[in-house]
């Protein structure tokens, strides 16, 4: 028989090397190329789940931003318009105020809201008609729900009492304000009204508002009105004396330029409009001086010309 030739060595090698079973399971390894390939495409994957996970945040933050600014908008601020609400009555109404207006004024003045709800109540409306009463200077109105009704009131103080004589009624006391208001006053004691002065004007001053209910403000009492605020606060002693207080162009600079008061124990008291502190410690000193403080009246005390005193008994 013919023998058949022998495959070459190397052919042996190759075959055995190709055919031969692994001995144990760790010697299935992944390839090098497929390894590097995978941490690719995990890479990939992580870039597309952070994206994603930054978009749902900023959509979340964006919708808490405006949930939030939607929340502040229905408590309602002095100019801001918001009829949204639950179709509540209203069931409680507070009302603040730093003077003498109460909560009994407002509801009288506010009239009835039985039956009510907090969106059927220009807010806006009413703080205008507020703020439309001389008496008071500013307002806040507020919802607070489900049903109460918030209404926050700042007022102006009066300073001085000015009577004048009307068509219809004889006479008509008016309250004056430091900022020359002139406003006619609910809910103040008869005891707090006494002891302010009475304001003495010349006529031609007081002029009437065009639709012919109140008067325009006085202009030039914003440059008294530091001189009583300070003897009201600082020397009540020497405030409550003050009967009538009367002023002669007080914004210009010459010398004839005046406040005057008459009190109980000094007969004229002239002030000059300018620097009224130290023109009230001078009056002070003077009035304890042994010699007026035993005077049973002072006939006048001049304190315009700077640091001269000029007083009469």
């Amino acid at each position: 028989m013919e023998k058949l030739p022998m495959p070459p060595k190397f052919m042996n090698k190759r075959k055995k090397s190709n055919l031969a079973m692994p001995e144990s399971w760790r010697d299935l390894k992944p390839s090098s190329s497929r390894k590097s390939s995978s941490r690719i495409v995990v890479k990939k994957r992580l870039i597309v789940t952070g994206k994603a996970i930054l978009g749902i945040s900023m959509f979340v933050l964006v919708g808490w931003i405006c949930a939030n600014h939607f929340n502040r908008s229905n408590i309602h601020i002095v100019g801001q318009n918001d009829y949204t609400g639950p179709a509540l009555p209203v069931k409680r109404v507070v009302f603040r105020s730093d003077g003498a207006l109460n909560h009994k004024w407002f509801l009288n003045w506010m009239g009835p809201i039985r039956g009510l709800s907090l969106a059927e109540i220009n807010l806006q409306k009413l703080q205008q008609n507020l703020v439309q009463e001389n008496q008071i200077l500013s307002a806040k109105v507020n919802r607070r729900f489900p049903s109460t009704l918030e209404i926050l009131v700042k007022e102006r103080e009066p300073l001085l009492v000015l009577r004048l004589r009307d068509d219809k009624v004889k006479f008509r006391d008016w309250l004056v304000s430091s900022d020359g208001c002139l406003y006619e006053g609910a809910e103040y004691s008869a005891a707090s009204l006494r002891i302010l002065p009475s304001l003495q004007v010349v006529p031609s001053l007081i002029e009437k508002n065009p639709d012919n209910k109140g008067y325009k403000k006085l202009e030039d009492i914003p440059v008294i009105s530091p001189l009583l605020e300070l003897a009201k606060s600082e020397y009540p002693e020497i405030f409550r004396d003050w009967t009538v207080v009367s002023y002669n162009r007080p914004t210009d600079k010459d010398p004839g330029a005046n406040v005057t008061i008459k009190s109980k124990r000094v007969g004229k008291i002239r002030f000059n409009p300018n620097d009224y502190a130290s023109q009230l410690r001078r009056l002070r000193y003077l009035l304890n001086e042994p010699k007026f403080s035993q005077a049973s009246f002072i006939h006048s005390i001049d304190l315009s010309y700077g640091r001269s005193v000029f007083a009469k008994i």
